[in-house]
């Protein structure tokens, strides 16, 4: 009898069961954790505190260091446009006065320097005087104040003969100061000396947990302060942190400075100059942001509480059964029926009701995807190719005008418009107005040959060029600009490394593909420069250096893609050694009819792998 009661004993309920659980499984284990992670994980929350903030001080310093670049940029300009020049010469040869040197050079200064924000002062040295020529200030620093504090700063720079423009920093003030040269026989005519404007330098430049930031260039004699938060800590701070600056080094330095500051110093070399970025960072801040991480979290912990014990009562009948029917209506979608839907009543809930909802509409949006999955694929795909296409040859198109250029001061010839017109043939070629993935095989051959011609203006009688093309293909459609980067790379490559050379192309078909050949004569290729294309051509990271041809190793990897994205793997690309010492590029492309035949082994490959998105749940 007490065995028999004990088997028709009726279980316990489902909420003390649940309420069990909770207790067992969900609040104990999260008091837990918070212990543990107060003690155990407080390292690990402060490492990434300091990474987060190493990453900001390197936002700042790139910032800083961008904006810098753009002003010794501009600060090269008057230089290179050559009107500082030219009114020098005319001064020089007594066919102007000093007084109007004076104009020519404070105009020419004052369009570059005094509207653009970036500077606040500028004045410009004549090559022999002790006095600035011209001075001009959008501030409130008047031609006395700059000779008193900082002109005898500046005299060695004057007085040097370095054509590299120099970051100075001046009692808190930061100069870029160049030596100006003639473009010819490089005779010293000037100093220009340019003020930042620190207002423009350092907008924006925001640390939260900062107190104070300085900067200093160079040797590091000299810092300046961006903002003022706490000018007397930074002041005895920041000069411990710049005693380890070192301009040779590119590092990010971390010092305790004292049991209120940490300090951190960014060390980076630049380009016409070194730059050292220092912070001074409160410990009462940056700790303050573990302690409100533990505040959160105690917090989420007793409002999860009664909210999990809430969800207990009404679990079954609000969670278990409409899981359940939702989960009937997966189970059928994984067998394969595409499209089927949660059916019955309504859901007890505005949650599971739209959830629902949304179930029959992405069951229904899967069966439309299907069908159309292999078309939107096509899409994806011509997106990256219009991508790849949208590459322009910068140095082709350097080297043509100057061409035009030297044509047009040489003669009056005809020949400078047949140029102008072959040059607008292969600009509006490369644009590609229309926005068209494919174009026929003449298009395209069109281009070349005005790309020739205007080649043949710089090369003459060195260039020899031989067409075989078989006029059928004509019509064929073809990847737009996939001829050109060859003939360009069989011209630097090529011609340029001989007296005389000869381009071959032959166009021509079998049964399955059209092949695009181009021969050019030069010297013969090396194992090294073997590996070097093949390397190019498979797209291997650092195979195209900053090196003279960089644009055609580009051209030829972009022909390469693009091929390989439009038909397949089994079509592209290919150079290698020819007979007689030449090297031969061959593109192969297939015919219509393969074409044909693999645009419907896509469509069938694609309809699959669709069809196995039913298998996932298994």
């Amino acid at each position: 009898m007490e065995n028999q009661s004990q088997n028709t004993q009726k279980p316990r309920s489902l909420k003390s069961r649940m309420l069990f659980f909770i207790m067992l499984c969900w609040v104990i284990p999260l008091l837990v954790l918070f212990v543990f992670m107060v003690f155990s994980y407080r390292n690990e929350i402060l490492e990434k505190s300091e990474m987060m903030l190493n990453l900001g001080i390197e936002n700042v310093t790139s910032t800083l260091s961008q904006r810098i670049d753009e002003a010794i940029t501009a600060s090269k300009k008057p230089s290179y446009e050559g009107v500082c020049e030219k009114a020098w010469r005319k001064y020089r040869k007594g066919e102007t006065n000093k007084n109007q040197f004076y104009q020519d050079i404070n105009n020419e200064l004052k369009s570059k320097f005094y509207i653009d924000k970036k500077f606040s002062m500028f004045t410009f040295y004549l090559e022999g005087d002790d006095e600035p020529l011209c001075y001009s200030a959008n501030n409130e620093f008047s031609y006395l104040s700059y000779m008193e504090q900082i002109h005898g700063e500046m005299k060695d720079l004057i007085e040097g003969h370095s054509s590299d423009a120099v970051l100075r920093v001046v009692d808190g003030r930061i100069y870029i100061v160049r030596n100006m040269y003639t473009v010819t026989k490089y005779i010293k005519f000037g100093t220009l000396i340019v003020e930042l404007n620190q207002d423009q330098l350092f907008r924006n430049i925001q640390m939260d947990l900062s107190v104070n930031a300085a900067i200093c260039f160079n040797d590091g004699e000299e810092f300046v302060l961006v903002g003022n938060q706490d000018e007397d800590a930074s002041l005895k701070y920041f000069p411990a942190l710049f005693q380890k600056y070192d301009k040779n080094k590119d590092d990010t330095i971390q010092m305790d400075l004292s049991n209120s500051y940490k300090g951190y110093l960014k060390e980076k070399k630049c380009r016409d100059y070194n730059v050292g970025v220092a912070f001074l960072v409160s410990k009462a801040l940056f700790y303050e942001s573990l302690y409100n991480l533990y505040k959160i979290i105690a917090c989420i912990i007793l409002i999860l509480i009664p909210v999990l014990m809430y969800g207990v009562k009404f679990l079954n009948k609000q969670v278990s059964i409409p899981v359940s029917r939702m989960i009937r209506a997966s189970e059928a979608i994984e067998e394969g029926q595409l499209g089927t839907v949660v059916e019955g009543e309504n859901m007890p809930n505005a949650e599971f009701s739209y959830l629902m909802d949304s179930f029959n509409r992405m069951s229904k949006q899967v069966k439309y995807l299907f069908d159309y999955a292999y078309d939107e694929k096509l899409a994806r795909r011509d997106a990256k190719i219009m991508a790849l296409q949208a590459q322009i040859n910068p140095h082709f198109l350097n080297n043509t005008l100057e061409m035009m250029n030297w044509q047009a001061r040489m003669s009056g010839d005809t020949t400078i418009s047949k140029m102008i017109e072959s040059l607008s043939t292969v600009l509006d070629y490369r644009m590609d107005r229309a926005g068209s993935r494919l174009i026929n095989l003449a298009e395209e051959l069109h281009c070349a040959d005005a790309y020739f011609y205007i080649i043949s203006m710089r090369f003459g009688k060195r260039l020899k060029v031989e067409w075989k093309v078989d006029d059928s293909l004509l019509q064929v459609k073809v990847p737009r600009l996939i001829l050109q980067p060859l003939l360009e790379n069989a011209v630097v490559h090529g011609i340029e490394q001989v007296k005389n050379g000869i381009i071959e192309i032959q166009i021509f078909h079998d049964e399955t593909k059209i092949y695009v050949k181009v021969f050019n004569s030069g010297k013969p290729m090396t194992r090294e420069d073997m590996e070097k294309i093949n390397a190019i051509l498979s797209g291997s990271p650092g195979s195209i250096k900053a090196e003279p041809g960089q644009h055609t190793s580009l051209g030829i990897r972009n022909v390469n893609e693009r091929i390989k994205l439009i038909y397949g793997a089994q079509y592209g690309l290919s150079i290698t050694p020819g007979e007689d010492g030449k090297t031969e590029s061959v593109i192969t492309l297939p015919y219509e009819k393969e074409l044909d035949k693999e645009e419907e082994i896509n469509r069938q490959k694609a309809q699959k792998e669709l069809q196995s998105t039913g298998k996932i749940g298994e």
